[in-house]
């Protein structure tokens, strides 16, 4: 099962601890995207999750993203594959 995590805040606790929890189960492949001020997220606190960052908000808060940037099309192709998606 494809898990996709859309994740708004910075620092969201809950939507990283879940989604950690459910990357420890092989079945399931869990990929983030963070929006909004999520963005902001270092890469150590994500430890080692499939992430993505998208573009439009990376460039509107004037930051360089550690992560692999989507636009708008590769964030509707990410929901479309995705079995289930959780936004937070």
């Amino acid at each position: 099962m494809k898990i996709l995590h859309i994740i708004r805040d910075k620092g969201h606790e809950l939507a990283l601890s879940t989604a950690l929890a459910q990357s420890t189960d092989i079945s399931q492949k869990v990929t983030l995207l963070l929006i909004h001020d999520a963005v902001l997220t270092r890469a150590e606190t994500l430890k080692g999750l499939e992430t993505f960052a998208l573009k439009d908000d990376v460039e509107a808060r004037g930051v360089k993203s550690e992560y692999p940037l989507l636009d708008y099309k590769g964030m509707l192709g990410l929901v479309f594959e995705s079995d289930r998606v959780v936004t937070w």
